[in-house]
């Protein structure tokens, strides 16, 4: 288990959630202090924990615990979490995203799992189960993210308009999102439809090869980018392009065991 790794992938992520705070803050009244829906019940063996967060985190206090939410974040990038405040962490942020279940995205949802893995990981172990709960995080942020892009691209397949390669020019003829160029180029349209969705199959599968975990990561990241300019949802294609640090930030094995005797 690679220290650097993990140490990577915690900032990527506390990277993502304070930009994520900071462009939310000024929203913090319809978020938070005054959702347009009470708190969404959750089922399974969580429910009531976040009954709890739900109670314990009221409209009045949303906003102050964004606030401490962003300087953990802070502290994050320039130091490893202790796991009290990684757990903290993973308390508020579950707990406003619960709030503001309306104004939620893919990235907000795959964000609060992969924080609660997070609890688990130490780039500085302190023995056999340290490093052995923090391979368990790791592993499950991984997987996590192979799991999202399966699912969405399965539930894809229960649509026509992916099958039939329509779905980016769709997207692309609205006067909301664009690039309206893309919708008058049908076939080019067509291709990125289908590309994009032989991605979501393919990754699961070819990220557990070395020489091709780049080219996955530079197209699953051009088009994430593309979503967060056209469409609107950078929240979410940011999530996902953080969460690829749980590979990072080497792709050779001579520089991953370069990178483990540096941090050791």
């Amino acid at each position: 288990m690679s220290p650097a790794r993990i140490r990577f992938l915690q900032r990527a992520v506390h990277l993502w959630l304070a930009g994520y705070l900071l462009s939310a803050l000024p929203l913090a009244e319809w978020l938070w202090d005054h959702p347009v829906s009470p708190a969404l019940p959750v089922p399974g063996p969580l429910a009531m924990l976040m009954d709890v967060f739900g109670t314990w985190l009221p409209g009045m206090l949303a906003l102050p615990g964004a606030v401490v939410l962003l300087l953990f974040a802070v502290y994050g990038l320039w130091r490893e979490q202790p796991v009290w405040m990684a757990f903290l962490t993973w308390m508020l942020f579950a707990s406003l995203v619960h709030r503001a279940w309306l104004a939620s995205s893919g990235g907000l949802l795959l964000m609060q799992n992969v924080l609660l893995w997070m609890v688990l990981m130490r780039a500085r172990s302190s023995g056999p189960w340290s490093e052995g709960l923090s391979a368990l995080g790791l592993w499950a942020v991984r997987l996590q993210l192979c799991l999202a892009y399966l699912i969405t691209g399965l539930h894809k397949l229960t649509g026509t308009a992916w099958i039939e390669g329509t779905a980016v020019g769709l997207v692309a003829s609205d006067p909301q999102y664009g690039p309206r160029l893309l919708a008058s180029v049908p076939v080019g349209a067509a291709l990125l439809t289908w590309a994009w969705l032989l991605f979501q199959f393919a990754f699961p599968v070819l990220v557990w090869w070395r020489r091709a975990r780049n080219p996955l990561f530079i197209a699953g990241a051009a088009f994430h980018v593309c979503t967060a300019w056209w469409v609107g949802i950078p929240e979410m294609g940011l999530a996902f392009i953080a969460c690829y640090a749980a590979w990072g930030p080497f792709s050779s094995g001579r520089g991953e065991e370069r990178a483990d005797g540096a941090a050791a």
